[in-house]
């Protein structure tokens, strides 16, 4: 039986110019009736997934920056994993030594060392904009700890750049390929399938009773965790093939959640 079904956002229950399909949000409300709990694992932060709730009138379980954090929708922390401080200033360094545009998060904010073009296009559709300027590699504290470093670029580049950190930074980090031009470094450890873990366990849930689908290399560890893993049809072939199901939306896979529970 399936007790909660978790959604990626962008190229799955997010669209281009966070478009959210009907029928889509529909299928997120009927899992109400048949009381299956809701859930957003996503490389967004969790200010993101707030609006986006309130946007569809759903309340949702919230694992952000890829399960740096996680909250129930009663706004329960579960998790909060940051850098330390000498790490982040290492880490600041080194991603400042490449060409290619980096970013920050922290619990509360996105910062970008420069905008281009296509980040400051991309500022149009965003709910928060992000914050140019990435001066404060001397200023982190225990109140002021990053999440998150992502490097932006093209995708040969960025995954090369992937290599250098990861084998500099492997006691400490591990990076994930969100999206073709975008590669996330995070607290060791972190991941969406951890973030859900500690959800399932908060709200006594077993692993095999939660259904999750997702588009990129960063959700291959939700697929991991559970049977009832679900790669949209949009995802590269190596995605997909980590998965149970492939389908076209969100509601195709919550359809056919709710047909086994109706069956059961």
């Amino acid at each position: 039986m399936i007790r909660l079904f978790a959604t990626d956002l962008d190229g799955t229950l997010l669209k281009r110019g966070n478009i959210i399909k009907q029928e889509d949000i529909d299928a997120i409300g009927r899992l109400h009736e048949q009381q299956i709990d809701f859930a957003v694992a996503t490389g967004r932060m969790e200010r993101d997934i707030i609006r986006i709730s309130q946007e569809i009138k759903h309340d949702a379980h919230r694992i952000s920056q890829n399960g740096a954090f996680a909250h129930t929708k009663n706004n329960d922390v579960i998790l909060a994993n940051t850098f330390d401080v000498a790490t982040s200033k290492a880490l600041h360094k080194a991603v400042s030594a490449f060409t290619t545009p980096f970013c920050i998060t922290t619990a509360d904010e996105a910062y970008i060392s420069f905008k281009t073009p296509e980040i400051k296009a991309m500022d149009d559709y965003a709910y928060f904009p992000i914050v140019e300027g990435v001066d404060f590699e001397d200023d982190y504290n225990d109140e002021f700890l990053p999440s998150r470093y992502m490097l932006i670029g093209d995708e040969k580049d960025i995954l090369n750049s992937q290599k250098q950190i990861d084998e500099a930074f492997h006691e400490v980090s591990e990076s994930y390929q969100s999206d073709p031009r975008c590669v996330d470094i995070v607290p060791k450890g972190v991941s969406k399938a951890a973030g859900l873990t500690a959800l399932a366990k908060h709200l006594h849930i077993e692993l095999h009773e939660i259904a999750v689908i997702g588009d990129s290399f960063n959700d291959i560890p939700m697929f991991n965790m559970t049977p009832h893993s679900f790669a949209m049809s949009t995802a590269p072939k190596t995605v997909q093939q980590q998965a149970a199901h492939v389908v076209d939306d969100v509601f195709e896979a919550i359809d056919f959640i709710q047909s086994k529970v109706s069956t059961s």
